[in-house]
């Protein structure tokens, strides 16, 4: 602990020396991390009585004052223009705005947020920032302080603090600080005073602190924590360190505390320490109670030790949680105590593999951002609980700070609620890449590494007591360097045996674990099989941005094949995104470039790459990671004898609180089920179970399906009773095709064949081909008329953020106009019994593609759509997709269909949705993405049906088909540069449905937003394609399962 002191006095002692080289300012300087700022601790809240410890609320202690709430405030556009001496007592602040603490000025009202990905909002020049650039906010607050704080030691608390600081107490300096996302303390005992005191802030939006962080997302400014003001008694606990591990047979639990003292007297005390560890869950229990007594000079250090024995593990599926009391004792009187969570776990990698509890682990993550839509990087407990609410829901079980450490409150909840943390550095300095000597400018100054260690020292001292952090990261896209090198010692010399890791180091030595980003499942399966002596952790991979998440099936079958793939965590959890309010009042939600011209570069929406929305709100891709993420497979071993392999894929947990059921359907309706009370299997374990299918009798064209469905037996925090924690649905092979019968009862049917048209006649219905186009242009049964346009065939798809990144418009543009550009050179009619027969062959002039259509008509309006697509150039590129678009007046708003659902699903990303029958309004199956783009698909559809008050239209695969709906034109959701559109206001409903009946569209990809194309095997390539289906128009109330099974 004695490291921190040095880190302490460091900026004091090169401050002479250095100012003359880089400038007059602190925040230009990097050699001045801080000046009069308190070395770092961990964090802890003392008491004065045993019960105020037991409430851990610091308001209702007398040593505790809250500073958040209004502050006077007034906002400087650059430094010549900010308030000087604003801090003496009776400065006029009586113009001052007001502004709310903690937040962003940016979020209230004065200048604007900046979105920025990868560069700085000023040029690559360090250690110096732009003055006309670098706002300024001061703010003051006066407070009243008790008598008895003249007999204590005062201390200052800002939570964190964006960028830079400066700090006066009562009109006097106190110090500076720089670097957020860690507590800045000063000491102001000497310049209190009993009564009215004021307090003095001026804060720099950037510093050379900013560039070290700059991280993908808002640069915004300001108090952004929790600011306090605290009083301790002289003598005092100044730090603590829990080591609470496992002996060498994970059975028995190695319990250590050391206690730091401070005594600020002015003579030695004597006092006493006690430490007392319970266990909650077992009515607290003691499990070790000790007091030591010892005579404090100035500084002093006490150990506490005790073997545990029958200890219960510590682990995010099982989070046991023990409660260390401390107590500072004198004369018999409480001086002060707390209470700290303890968690025993052994954290080690052995034989190439990272173990908890000696069980190799795996990790199933997401990286997450603090962020908020309104208040931007203030976020509340509440806030917490609901995103650890929601992970723990979706399977997640392991998160990443990213980038910079979280909110104290955070870790306290992981360790409650159980999530693996992965505790993040706040070193980030991605615009370094465009800086002539890159990253190494400052990666390899030694000049910069106090910043480096300082950084990582303040989060390690802080966290170091959490047992839900199971690795240290030194940061994020920050290149690598000699500092990283020095950083990593530093960590190792630390008695903590949690790993120490960094991306950017790839194998080498100074990281633990191999932790990349965005490498795809070719890349880690070539790393797996290379006989590797470290583990691999993902620690960004699946960019959600979007429409997005492919292939995160493909991901994870390679990593349960090789042991030394233990996981990833995705990017990342909610988008970052910002509440704005358009001019009629409906909110939508702002993206970069919507937020003023004081800095006109900005990245756009890709800070909208969650799975939830900003509000928490669910995307659509979020079921597919709840999916592939659950915790149990089931493995067919012998569907035609019903033989089903399930396997416990926990870390630790057994099922004894999982109730498994089943249920066998036939299409939609069930014809059996039951529950499997004798599964009980220990983690790792797997069964067969045999499923009894002996007695279905089976009908043509029906097909049957076995679910089987774990869900939670009793609740647990944040998990419901009867939560649906795994499934999976597997097609029975006892599928019969219909036979084609001939019914005599169908009306005749019979066709005028004219010199620009081919009308197709029958008993109230007429279907028109135009001769010019070849393509129907009119199917009008009774009163109602199916299409507003040509049906035609269609080979677009509206680009997802994936392929704006990888130039797909650009690329793949032959194809957004194709099917208008169809020619025909062959349109025949005949008849065939009671069938009218058209053939059409169609060819595209700049794709040579062609189109063979077979379509057979009954006397019913029935028609049987057999499409051949010819794609015989194999220098053309990928196809987006292939189908055909039909245009619907606005009635046709219902939908119903027998496939794959109830959310969207696609190619690559369809795990998640069943099979079984659904039904909405066509609005909901579209989903409203930050950016407007493709969405809505439907896979494996056997049957959909689009319907209004009266009348209806059903396409029947041939045997299936991929498809959506949409409650306007499809080109609302096509990109068009520059015209900053957005979803929640942008697209809307409108007078026209449009219906893609598609063979089948590429895949979404996720691999990366910025190149990275769908896998190829979800990936449509110049070849030759068959595709047919029928449309069926009915009666609204008509049994639709039924309709489906009619064949002509």
């Amino acid at each position: 602990m004695n490291n921190k002191t040095l880190l302490f006095f460091l900026p004091a002692l090169f401050f002479i020396t250095n100012c003359e080289q880089y400038g007059k300012h602190e925040w230009e300087n990097p050699t001045i991390i801080g000046i009069n700022k308190l070395p770092p601790r961990a964090h802890f809240t003392s008491y004065e009585s045993e019960l105020l410890a037991i409430k851990n609320d610091p308001s209702r202690s007398k040593n505790y004052i809250s500073l958040n709430g209004k502050w006077k405030f007034k906002f400087s556009k650059n430094i010549k223009d900010k308030p000087e001496n604003f801090y003496e007592m009776g400065f006029n602040d009586n113009d001052w705005d007001k502004i709310n603490v903690p937040g962003s000025w940016e979020l209230q009202g004065w200048s604007f947020p900046i979105y920025l990905d990868e560069e700085y909002p000023f040029p690559a020049d360090p250690p110096f920032i732009p003055h006309k650039l670098n706002t300024v906010g001061s703010y003051k607050k006066k407070i009243n302080l008790p008598q008895d704080w003249l007999k204590k030691d005062v201390f200052l608390k800002f939570g964190s603090v964006r960028s830079a600081c400066y700090v006066w107490f009562n009109g006097k300096y106190i110090g500076y600080s720089q670097g957020s996302k860690t507590p800045t303390e000063f000491d102001v005992t000497e310049f209190i005073q009993a009564g009215e005191n004021q307090i003095a802030v001026q804060v720099y939006r950037f510093s050379d602190g900013s560039y070290l962080e700059g991280q993908d997302t808002w640069r915004i400014s300001g108090l952004e924590r929790d600011v306090s003001i605290y009083a301790r008694e002289k003598i005092r606990i100044n730090d603590f360190t829990i080591h609470s591990s496992l002996d060498e047979n994970y059975q028995k639990g190695k319990f250590r505390v050391e206690i730091d003292l401070l005594n600020r007297l002015q003579s030695p005390a004597k006092i006493s320490i006690r430490a007392k560890l319970t266990d909650p869950m077992r009515r607290n229990r003691i499990i070790f109670d000790s007091t030591k007594t010892a005579t404090v000079d100035s500084l002093s250090n006490l150990l506490f030790q005790h073997d545990v024995r029958r200890v219960k593990p510590w682990s995010a599926e099982n989070p046991y949680l023990y409660k260390l009391q401390i107590y500072l004792i004198s004369d018999n009187q409480i001086i002060e105590t707390f209470f700290h969570q303890v968690g025993f776990r052994a954290i080690e990698i052995k034989d190439g593999k990272l173990l908890l509890n000696g069980t190799p682990l795996i990790i199933r993550g997401v990286n997450r951002h603090e962020w908020d839509p309104t208040t931007g990087r203030t976020v509340s407990e509440e806030s917490m609980i609901e995103d650890i609410k929601l992970m723990k829901q979706h399977n997640i079980n392991a998160v990443r700070a990213s980038h910079y450490p979280n909110h104290e409150r955070w870790y306290e909840l992981c360790n409650e609620y159980g999530l693996y943390v992965v505790d993040e550095a706040n070193i980030e300095s991605h615009g370094m890449s465009s800086h002539p000597r890159s990253y190494q400018f400052i990666s390899d100054d030694p000049a910069w590494t106090a910043q480096w260690i300082d950084r990582a020292n303040r989060m390690y001292e802080r966290d170091k007591n959490q047992p839900s952090i199971i690795m240290w990261s030194m940061g994020n896209e920050a290149g690598d360097g000699r500092n990283f090198e020095k950083l990593y010692n530093y960590l190792k010399n630390k008695k903590d045996n949690r790993p120490v890791v960094y991306e950017p180091a790839k194998d080498k030595r100074h990281t633990d674990i191999v932790f990349p980003m965005y490498k795809s499942v070719n890349s880690i399966e070539r790393y797996a099989m290379s006989q590797p002596n470290k583990p691999l952790i993902l620690c960004e991979y699946a960019h959600a941005m979007g429409n997005s998440v492919g292939n995160l099936v493909d991901y994870w079958n390679t990593i349960y094949q090789h042991e030394s793939l233990q996981g990833g965590f995705i990017w990342d959890w909610a988008d970052q995104v910002l509440t704005k309010t358009d001019p009629n009042g409906k909110e939508y939600w702002g993206y970069g470039g919507d937020f003023g011209v004081e800095y006109t570069e900005n990245d756009s929406n890709f800070c909208a790459n969650g799975l939830v929305a900003a509000d928490r709100t669910l995307n659509p891709h979020i079921f597919e990671v709840k999916k592939i993420y659950q915790p149990i497979s089931f493995k067919p071993i012998d569907l035609d004898r019903g033989v089903i392999e399930i396997k416990n894929n926990y870390n630790f947990s057994n099922f004894n609180n999982l109730d498994f059921s089943w249920y066998i359907k036939a299409d939609d309706r069930a014809i059996s089920s039951g529950k499997l009370n004798s599964l009980k299997l220990e983690a790792g374990e797997s069964k067969e179970i045999f499923f009894n299918t002996s007695n279905i009798v089976v009908r043509p064209g029906v097909r049957y399906y076995l679910m089987i469905e774990a869900k939670a037996r009793n609740a647990k925090p944040l998990i419901p009773k009867k939560h649906l924690i795994a499934w999976e649905q597997f097609e029975l092979p006892f599928y019969q095709p219909l036979a084609i019968n001939k019914d005599n009862l169908v009306p005749e049917v019979n066709f005028l064949n004219s010199t620009t048209t081919i009308e197709v006649q029958g008993l109230d219905f007429k279907i028109v081909f135009n001769k010019i186009s070849g393509f129907i242009e009119e199917y009008k049964v009774g009163e109602a008329n199916f299409i507003n346009k040509p049906l035609i065939p269609y080979f677009w798809r509206a680009p997802n953020d994936n392929d704006l990144g990888n130039k797909m418009p650009k690329r793949t543009d032959i194809w957004k106009d194709a099917g208008n550009r169809m020619i025909p050179i062959d349109l025949s009619v005949s008849k065939n019994e009671n069938l009218v027969m058209i053939y059409s062959m169609h060819i595209d002039s700049l794709t040579k593609t062609t189109l063979k259509t077979d379509y057979s008509i009954n006397g019913e309006g029935a028609i049987k759509i057999n499409r051949r697509v010819e794609i015989k150039n194999n220098d053309l590129p990928e196809i987006p997709r292939i189908g055909i678009k039909l245009s619907l007046n606005s009635s046709f708003n219902q939908v119903k269909w027998f496939g794959r659902g109830p959310h969207e699903s696609y190619w690559d990303r369809k795990q998640s949705a069943p099979i079984g029958i659904y039904e909405g309004s066509v609005w909901e199956q579209s989903f409203q993405y930050v950016r407007p783009q493709e969405t809505g698909n439907k896979t494996d559809i056997y049957w959909m049906a689009l319907y209004n008050n009266s009348n209806g239209i059903m396409a029947v695969g041939l045997p299936k088909f991929d498809g959506s709906v949409h409650q306007y034109p499809y080109e609302d959701l096509d990109y068009y540069p520059n015209s900053q559109k957005h979803g929640k206001i942008d697209l809307i409903p409108k007078d026209q449905i449009d219906w893609l009946i598609d063979y089948k569209q590429m895949g979404v990809g996720g691999d990366n937003s910025w190149g990275a194309k769908p896998m190829k095997k979800y990936t449509l390539y110049p070849g030759i394609y068959e595709h047919s289906f029928m449309l069926l128009p009915f009666k609204t109330g008509k049994n639709l399962n039924n309709l489906s099974k009619k064949r002509i």
